[in-house]
């Protein structure tokens, strides 16, 4: 992995000189080519060495990875609890055309509903921090902050609050799908935008540290399960619930070629 990771930065270099736009423009190229770094040192223009480009890459490429399998795996488990859910989730891509559209799949109704519910019931990172970086002392509702103070929060404990989900325990990909959609119910529509994150919906964190991945997971996510759902038929079986490392269903599943794909 790692002999791969010289071989991608040789080519961009090769491909993408210093002061080009993609050298100024894109993560690899802020990498490879970004100064201010720093190593207990005041020396502001180091360039990173090449094991901490690649260490980085690896890290943007692979942090993700257990939260991935733990949404697809959630996600299995909620639609197979759900069957309504799943034969609208079948129905919906079974009529995607090759090659898949990653604009396309973002405005699937149906796939992203299941998406954003599966999340919300079983995010895969319980939580996390902001820490205060202010000079002064931060003041809300009468307490007094200061500086450096680590202020944690829950994100299961957001996305299970009954006031601001209808039913919050309830697995209802409808409340996600838009008013004009043939399944939505206007009953369990919380008036939740799950693409804008912030306080009501922290799946990703959200506001300057939103996090970094927050595009690729859903991407990967929208693939994984438009391609699963759309050539086979998914039998889910032994789900049992974990918290750690991440908090996910595991299951045991089984797919069968759809004879129509």
């Amino acid at each position: 992995t790692r002999r791969s990771s010289d071989l991608l930065i040789d080519k961009f270099e090769k491909e993408n000189p210093e002061g080009s736009e993609r050298a100024e423009t894109t993560i690899v190229g802020r990498l490879i080519y970004g100064k201010g770094g720093k190593t207990g040192s005041d020396n502001n223009d180091r360039l990173m060495t090449r094991d901490e480009v690649k260490d980085n890459i690896l890290n943007l490429i692979f942090a993700g990875h257990d939260t991935t399998y733990a949404s697809i795996s959630t996600l299995m488990y909620h639609l197979s609890q759900n069957p309504h859910a799943m034969e609208a989730l079948v129905k919906e891509v079974s009529s995607l055309k090759e090659t898949l559209d990653a604009d396309e799949l973002k405005t699937l109704p149906v796939l992203n509903a299941c998406i954003h519910e599966a999340w919300r019931l079983t995010p895969p990172v319980g939580g996390s921090y902001r820490r205060a970086v202010s000079k002064d002392y931060l003041q809300h509702k009468g307490y007094k902050f200061a500086p450096g103070t680590l202020f944690n929060y829950m994100i299961l404990s957001t996305t299970s609050d009954e006031t601001l989900y209808k039913e919050p325990d309830v697995f209802k990909m409808e409340r996600f799908l838009p008013p004009d959609h043939a399944l939505y119910q206007a009953n369990v529509d919380d008036g939740i935008d799950p693409y804008q994150g912030r306080a009501s919906y922290p799946i990703f964190g959200g506001g300057t540290h939103v996090c970094l991945g927050k595009a690729f997971a859903q991407l990967e996510l929208r693939i994984l399960a438009a391609r699963m759902f759309q050539n086979y038929h998914v039998e889910v079986r032994n789900p049992k619930k974990a918290e750690f490392p991440v908090n996910l269903w595991f299951v045991e599943f089984k797919l069968t070629k759809r004879k129509d794909a």
